[in-house]
């Protein structure tokens, strides 16, 4: 993959993830005006009863943490079109990966505001097919940005790329859903739902023992360690935050995450350069 190739799909998704945004704050607009717009999830929600505002559900803050996610989204890959614009950054090409998974996860949003948790639709069907190819793309993203790259591995990124998504759509397409349960999050229930959270886990671990084993090889700091860690705990948090504290943890973890990984990974190819 060329740079020009790169950075025309991070420019791309910099302008997608806008219009994604625009259109579902537009969605949102016409369902309140239209009085279309509930939040009755007594069904297959048990609402907590903590008197604490920080740490109580609010659905209203789920939406709040998915336009968030959007907005991450949309900042995020503007800064990679702009900072690595002229940089031979293969692990780039693979954090584009964790951004698109971050956009596949945010059509929970859709579930309020279609109002598709009361029925069945294909669509419903469709949105959880995408969010858990999110679950299954974020972790191993990440994991190919450190392991594959490596410049030695630069000739094999496209192939890398199309394997990996291939393998997360299979896998999502595969796994039952269960569609009569909505999460608090707005995540449409799924089988072997501990197994993949071990396994997504464990890939984390890997990715950041290899990747602090790898800065100490090369005499680097650990500050994309750090910072790696803390883009990973602040989309864990993210994905779950049914409350205004997680909202909070999560903005926090993202923005210190970014302006360390991103700052020091810059730093490191312009000295390689």
């Amino acid at each position: 993959m060329t740079i020009k190739t790169r950075n025309r799909l991070n420019l791309s998704l910099f302008i997608f993830s806008l219009v994604f945004l625009a259109a579902n704050i537009f969605i949102f607009l016409f369902t309140l005006y239209n009085k279309s717009f509930n939040l009755d999830f007594s069904r297959n929600i048990t609402v907590s009863t903590k008197t604490n505002f920080l740490t109580r559900y609010n659905p209203i803050i789920v939406i709040v943490s998915l336009y968030f996610q959007i907005i991450y989204v949309c900042v995020t890959s503007f800064m990679l079109f702009r900072v690595f614009e002229k940089t031979q950054a293969t692990d780039i090409s693979y954090f584009f990966l964790f951004l698109i998974a971050l956009i596949a996860n945010s059509l929970r949003i859709w579930l309020p505001l279609f109002n598709m948790v009361s029925t069945y639709s294909n669509f419903l069907e469709f949105c959880g097919n995408c969010i858990l190819f999110s679950k299954l793309l974020m972790p191993l993203s990440l994991l190919f940005a450190v392991v594959m790259g490596d410049v030695e591995q630069r000739q094999d990124l496209e192939k890398n790329i199309f394997l990996l998504l291939v393998g997360c759509i299979i896998f999502a397409q595969i796994i039952p859903l269960n569609t009569a349960n909505i999460c608090m999050n707005f995540e449409v229930d799924y089988s072997y739902r501990n197994v993949i959270r071990i396994a997504s886990i464990l890939v984390i671990l890997a990715t950041l023992v290899a990747l602090f084993f790898q800065n100490k090889q090369r005499f680097y700091t650990q500050l994309t360690t750090l910072g790696l860690g803390l883009i990973i705990s602040g989309t864990f948090v993210l994905f779950n935050s049914t409350n205004l504290l997680r909202l909070i943890s999560s903005f926090v973890l993202l923005l210190f995450g970014d302006i360390f990984y991103l700052k020091e990974l810059h730093k490191q190819y312009l000295w390689n350069d």
